[in-house]
C-alpha cells in the first residue's frame, strides 16, 4: 500500500519509456486512469536529445530535484510518473537520474515490431525537424537514411530496456504493444499486478476521461485521439518498390533482435 506525503518525490514514480511510436502514450493513459496515480506524459525537463539540448539544472541533482518537485508538487494522487521515450529523447542515465530522485521507482518499457514502429514514424515524423546536426553528431544513431536512423533506434532502445532490467530485475516490466492491444483487459491486470495495484475499471476504460499533460493538467486527447486501441499494422506490400527496398534493408541491421521480439524472448 502506497502513503500520501508531503514532498512529492516522497512518493513511488512509475516511468513509462520505449521506442518512440511504441504505444508508450497509449500505455501511460491507462495507467493514468487508475485513481491512485498522475502520470504525466512527456514531460522532459529541458532534456531533448534529438535537439541535444539538456537544461543546465541537470548538472546539479539539488537544481534538477527542485525543478522535478516544482512539477510533481501539484498532484495529490499517491502514485506518480512520467513517459519520456528512449533512445531519442532521454539516455538510460537520464532515466536512471530521474528514477532515483523518488522513494523508490518502476519502470514500464513498451516494445512493438520494429516494422511499424519504422513505418509509423515515416509517415508522422519530419524526420530534418526531428534531429538537428547536433544531434546528429553526438548520438550514436544510423544516419545513413531515415529507415537506418529508426531501425538503430529501435535496436538501442531493447538495449536500453535489457540495461536497465538487468540493473533492477525487480523494477522493470515489459509491455508488447501488440499483446496488450489484441488482449487487453488480461494484459491490464498483468501489468496492476507488476505494480501492485489493485485493477481500477477506469483502467478498461482509458479513453473516456482527460489524462494528464506534461504539465500535470488534465486534457483530451493528449497527443493522441482518445479511443479504444487498435492494434494498426501498416503493410510491406503496400510501399513503393524503392521505399520497401530501404525499409528491408534497415532492418536486416535489427534481425536477431526482432527475431527475439517475435518469439517474447526479450
Amino acid at each position: 500500500m502506497f502513503f500520501y506525503r508531503a514532498d512529492p518525490l516522497d512518493k513511488p514514480l512509475i516511468f513509462i519509456t520505449g521506442a518512440p511510436r511504441s504505444g508508450t502514450s497509449i500505455i501511460t493513459k491507462v495507467i493514468c486512469f487508475h485513481s491512485d496515480t498522475a502520470i504525466l506524459i512527456e514531460n522532459i525537463f529541458g532534456n531533448r536529445r534529438r535537439h541535444w539540448t539538456k537544461a543546465e539544472f541537470w548538472n546539479s541533482p539539488k537544481t534538477l530535484r527542485s525543478e522535478v518537485k516544482k512539477i510533481f508538487r501539484n498532484l495529490n494522487e499517491p502514485i506518480v510518473g512520467n513517459k519520456v521515450c528512449t533512445p531519442d529523447v532521454w539516455s538510460v542515465d537520464d532515466i536512471m537520474t530521474f528514477g532515483n530522485l523518488f522513494q523508490d521507482f518502476k519502470i514500464v518499457f513498451v516494445v512493438r515490431d520494429p516494422i511499424q514502429v519504422a513505418l509509423s514514424r515515416f509517415y508522422r515524423e519530419d524526420y530534418e525537424a526531428e534531429f538537428n546536426q547536433a544531434a546528429r553528431r553526438n548520438i550514436l544513431l544510423d544516419f545513413r537514411s531515415r529507415f537506418f536512423t529508426y531501425s538503430s533506434s529501435w535496436r538501442q532502445s531493447i538495449e536500453t530496456f535489457w540495461k536497465l532490467r538487468d540493473g533492477f530485475p525487480e523494477k522493470v516490466y515489459v509491455v508488447y504493444y501488440e499483446d496488450f492491444g489484441r488482449n487487453f483487459d488480461n494484459q491490464v491486470e498483468r501489468l496492476c499486478d507488476f505494480l501492485n495495484l489493485p485493477l481500477h475499471d477506469n483502467m478498461l476504460n482509458w479513453h473516456q476521461l482527460p489524462h494528464r499533460d506534461a504539465r500535470g493538467e488534465l486534457k483530451h486527447n493528449l497527443k493522441y485521439p482518445d479511443r479504444p486501441i487498435n492494434v494498426r499494422q501498416y503493410s510491406v506490400e503496400d510501399l513503393t518498390e524503392d521505399i520497401r527496398s530501404m525499409l528491408l534493408k534497415a532492418l536486416a541491421s535489427v534481425k536477431s533482435h526482432r527475431e527475439l521480439w517475435l518469439a517474447r524472448e526479450l
